[in-house]
């Protein structure tokens, strides 16, 4: 079916709210954890009294689901409170649009040089490619934000997809972390760009009337 305006904007509204706030609190936790490990220990006794609740078998291996997962939505709904509040702001609206995009696209190298600068870099130059990759995915959300290219939300959600799957692939990643350093930064980072992909296609649907409107 086809959304009216009526449903459409305050659906997308809340969707990229609520993603680009749990994105960018799962971020900071993940970092937050990375450096200072010691601010974890209330959530990791939170999530071993939640595996015996439930009945799940707890060994000496903390998976850190629970852990990473409750500190995260408690980060989120903070931050999502403030961006829902100051949306109808200019500054407001120009985080949902601008801000939001470069996190996206910085989000996997703010991560890794914090997780290299503490662990020590284990390549040199040309850091496996990463800066100049960096370097093309900014100069391509910039082209889109100041309107130069007009991009469908499908493209710049294989962009995306591309772009998350060069930094997992690149970066030593473990898919049995439940931090960032697991496959859910760049699946949530995906979910939120493909929500922006369709939240900037519709703003430049109601700068240009007639244009594209997203289908679901």
């Amino acid at each position: 079916m086809v959304l009216n305006k009526d449903q459409l904007e305050p659906t997308l509204h809340f969707l990229h709210v609520a993603l680009i706030s749990m994105y960018t609190a799962f971020l900071a936790v993940s970092i937050i954890f990375l450096v200072a490990p010691n601010l974890s220990i209330p959530f990791v006794r939170l999530e071993i009294n939640i595996n015996h609740f439930l009945g799940i078998r707890q060994t000496d291996l903390i998976r850190g689901y629970f852990e990473y997962l409750i500190s995260s939505m408690i980060l989120a709904s903070c931050i999502g409170i403030v961006l829902h509040i100051s949306s109808g702001t200019k500054l407001g609206k120009e985080i949902l649009r601008s801000f939001a995009g470069g996190l996206l696209v910085l989000a996997p190298a703010i991560f890794w040089f914090f997780y290299y600068q503490l662990v020590g870099w284990a390549f040199g130059w040309p850091y496996q490619w990463a800066p100049l990759e960096l370097v093309g995915a900014m100069v391509i959300l910039t082209l889109v934000l100041i309107r130069t290219w007009r991009i469908r939300w499908w493209l710049s959600s294989l962009l995306f997809a591309a772009h998350y799957s060069f930094w997992y692939l690149r970066s030593g990643a473990n898919p049995d972390l439940a931090s960032y350093e697991g496959p859910w930064g760049p699946i949530l980072g995906f979910c939120s760009a493909v929500v922006w992909g369709i939240y900037i296609a519709r703003l430049e649907s109601q700068a240009a009337p007639g244009s594209f409107v997203p289908k679901c």
